[in-house]
């Protein structure tokens, strides 16, 4: 059954009880927030966009099976599902994540794909990032900016007007690269009708397979760089750095998650660490030691809880039996209290992320959208460059994570108050004014 999405915009927005706990236990589950304001949610086996949606909003589409995209997108897409054919427009940006994704239409700004097949036989009209076992690009594919790919198998067919990196395990070129083309892979071939119009530089094992004689075309400089005898040292490198970009794209997704349905107290958040950053560090710290003793608890729990086993078999089984039921009790509270603890100090970490990306992007131009997809990527970059430190990043990444989880319980605590008072028509006491 197919499932197609309403022309209607979802305006409903998330109410929250007057109970600082009832809050968290929402930003905790925020995964599971339906929902959205601004923003379009399809979810279903089979959702289908036919030519004659015009959907003027971000569109967030969780397909079981298959979704087929042949309408017209103002904002974003983002896309979880099996497979997915994009045959219309997009005038905003696509976030794929996917085991089959087929580009036939249009991404008026940057592509970003995570998926096990990528064809690409559409237009992107800004950059394309993706990682895949198998990348595509067709004689009609057209990217206008840079290229970059992680993948398996690589066959570019069609026309980059930037420049393009690709790290692969076989990579094959025969399409256009208008500035410079940089591979890393085992084995390399640029067949005739390619154009490299910038200069080659590729890593491989083995000299590349370029037949000039056919009609390859290389106008700039062309440079092999066999890789390095310390294989150790560079599978280290790989896999770090594999690590370090997985992580960030983590945290980019679960931070735009964030934004859906709380933004109010992400906004909330990131004014209580840049205005009251001493309370939130401390906040944050009073935060940790109910982590810490929460983790004992469910440690202690879990062993009175043996205990109680093991008295209920033996020669006294009512102790057991009080001891079971009072761990049994306490066992989930507690693990509940431990599991928060460790969730709030890792958004901890993406409310610091907005921070740092808000400073820069003002630092660049005077006004800015708070909260943006921009702030929060760049923000998380600069992090991570600040993180890999020896010993000092550490330090940072600790103090860091610790004021931005502090912030969170502050945003939560104000903004409770705030509903509270306008509910009861009184005004918050001075200490949860607006800061």
């Amino acid at each position: 059954m197919l499932v197609y999405i309403s022309h209607c915009k979802i305006t409903k927005t998330v109410q929250f009880k007057n109970n600082t706990i009832t809050s968290l236990f929402l930003l905790i589950f925020a995964l599971f927030a339906v929902p959205v304001s601004g923003a379009i949610i399809e979810t279903g086996d089979n959702i289908q966009f036919t030519p004659l949606h015009r959907i003027e909003d971000d569109v967030y589409a969780f397909g079981g099976k298959n979704i087929s995209m042949d309408g017209y997108i103002d904002g974003d897409f983002t896309v979880f599902t099996y497979g997915l054919s994009l045959n219309g427009e997009v005038n905003g940006g696509a976030n794929i994540f996917s085991k089959e994704f087929d580009l036939n239409g249009k991404v008026s700004r940057s592509l970003h794909a995570f998926a096990e097949s990528i064809k690409i036989n559409g237009v992107v009209s800004r950059s394309v990032i993706s990682f895949c076992s198998d990348f595509v690009m067709s004689s009609n594919g057209l990217i206008e900016r840079d290229l970059y790919t992680f993948c398996g198998q690589a066959d570019i067919g069609g026309t980059v007007k930037g420049n393009a990196t690709i790290h692969g395990g076989i990579v094959r070129i025969f399409g256009v690269i208008e500035g410079n083309l940089e591979i890393e892979a085992e084995e390399i071939t640029i067949s005739s009708p390619a154009v490299i119009k910038g200069n080659l530089i590729y890593h491989s094992p083995k000299e590349a397979r370029i037949d000039t004689a056919g009609g390859v075309v290389i106008l700039g400089t062309t440079e092999w760089a066999p890789p390095e005898t310390d294989d150790e040292g560079n599978s280290g490198v790989f896999r770090s750095f594999v690590v370090t970009t997985s992580e960030l794209l983590a945290a980019f997704l679960f931070g735009l998650l964030i934004l859906i349905p709380f933004r109010r107290y992400a906004r909330e958040a990131v004014d209580q660490i840049s205005h009251r950053f001493v309370i939130a560090l401390a906040a944050g710290l009073i935060t940790v030691l109910v982590f810490v003793f929460a983790i004992l608890v469910v440690i202690v729990s879990a062993v009175t809880f043996l205990i109680g086993y093991g008295l209920v078999s033996g020669n006294a089984p009512a102790a057991g039996a009080l001891v079971l039921t009072l761990s049994t009790i306490i066992l989930p509270i507690s693990a509940f209290s431990a599991v928060s603890g460790g969730i709030l100090f890792y958004v901890g970490k993406i409310i610091l992320a907005f921070l740092v990306g808000n400073l820069i992007v003002s630092a660049i131009k005077k006004s800015s959208v708070r909260l943006s997809k921009t702030q929060l990527f760049l923000g998380l970059v600069a992090l991570a460059v600040v993180f890999a430190i020896p010993y000092l990043g550490f330090v940072i990444y600790l103090l860091g994570s610790l004021t931005g989880a502090g912030a969170i319980i502050m945003a939560i605590r104000k903004i409770n108050f705030e509903i509270s008072a306008s509910k009861s028509g009184d005004t918050p006491p001075s200490g949860i004014s607006q800061v």
